[in-house]
């Protein structure tokens, strides 16, 4: 039971959040400038209410919007008849000039109400009238001051620009009045009757071919400078060349010489090197091959004092029994002379010799 209830107020808060705030509040949309009117008593309030919600008593406040956004109003030729909330469009200004020719001049005002002060237009009750009397006051201001113009200057775009920007101050102080603001002053185009656009097409002709001879010949002159130029151009050209030339072959003729100057000397260092070399070559080659020699005779001298020896007769041979050539030897035993074969003491005298030969030898005795 008690969640019934529960339930049952909650669905009660939930129906009734919307319908109070229906009741009580009010909502501004985007982009917008909401006023709020007291209907018993007090009027409009001196505050412009941005977008979000509130307070609006049903009964008791009325709202008003206006538009946030830029405003456009557009002076051109053909314009729609169709005008939209913030885009107004009206025929091309038709003014005339001070040289007594008609123009036709296409312009597009941008401006906007300024911040803070769209509830005055709903005091002075302009919600429905301002951007008609915005549109009747630039018309008659543009007129006015581009009056002042002459067609010279109308063709010239910095003369346009200049004058576009002295109306602007004037404009928006007629403007102030309806509690607005122009941004800036674009003229799109402009046209003069089609006689005096044939005599301007004429004149424009005239005036580009004149100004085609002057190109031509400033061209011609220009070219003659640049003749000029280019031949002292490559003198001096030439002129550096044969410095740098005869530069070169002074350093040419510089390095050779130095060159020539150290071969020179680098083939003297040679030849005395060389010969140098050459000398100490012989005289160590002479050493060696005394020093070869004298080995060679110790050589000999030690040789020959061996081979005197027991030693090296023993060797000796030992050499000649290896080199004789002798298929076989035949002894006959009964010769008191031939050794017998275990008697190894007469074998080896009678091969290597008596014992006492070699000191003999050596000494030299007989």
């Amino acid at each position: 039971m008690k969640n019934r209830r529960t339930l049952i107020v909650i669905v009660v808060i939930l129906v009734l959040i919307p319908v109070l705030l229906s009741v009580f509040m009010e909502r501004v949309p985007p982009a917008t400038i909401g006023v709020r009117q007291s209907l018993w008593g007090g009027g409009y309030e001196s505050v412009d209410f941005s977008a979000g919600f509130h307070l609006g008593i049903t009964g008791f406040h009325r709202w008003h919007f206006l538009p946030r956004q830029t405003h456009f109003l557009h002076f051109i030729e053909g314009s729609p008849a169709q005008q939209f909330e913030v885009d107004r469009f009206a025929p091309s200004l038709e003014v005339r000039n001070k040289d007594n020719n008609t123009v036709h001049i296409d312009v597009s005002v941008p401006y906007r109400i300024i911040p803070g002060m769209g509830h005055q237009i709903l005091v002075r009750a302009l919600k429905s009238k301002y951007q008609e009397r915005v549109q009747s006051t630039v018309r008659s201001v543009l007129r006015s001051e581009f009056a002042k113009l002459s067609s010279e200057e109308i063709q010239s775009t910095d003369l346009r620009k200049e004058r576009t920007q002295k109306v602007l101050p004037v404009l928006n102080e007629q403007l102030a009045q309806f509690f607005v603001t122009a941004d800036s002053i674009l003229i799109r185009r402009f046209s003069f009757p089609s006689e005096y656009e044939a005599k301007l097409q004429e004149k424009q002709y005239l005036r580009q071919k004149a100004n085609l001879d002057q190109a031509l010949t400033a061209q011609a002159n220009e070219e003659k400078t640049v003749n000029l130029i280019e031949r002292q151009t490559k003198a001096a050209e030439l002129a550096k060349e044969q410095d740098w030339e005869k530069q070169l072959q002074e350093k040419r003729s510089e390095y050779e010489v130095k060159i020539a100057t150290i071969r020179a000397e680098a083939e003297v260092y040679a030849r005395r090197t060389r010969a140098e070399g050459e000398a100490e070559r012989d005289i160590l080659q002479a050493n060696g091959t005394l020093a070869l020699e004298q080995s060679e005779a110790l050589r000999n001298q030690l040789r020959t004092e061996a081979l005197n020896s027991r030693g090296g007769a023993i060797l000796l041979g030992l050499e000649a029994a290896g080199n004789l050539q002798i298929p076989s030897v035949t002894l006959n035993s009964d010769d008191p002379q031939v050794p017998m074969i275990l008697d190894l003491q007469s074998l080896t005298r009678m091969l290597v010799g008596e014992p006492g030969t070699e000191s003999q030898a050596a000494s030299g005795s007989p």
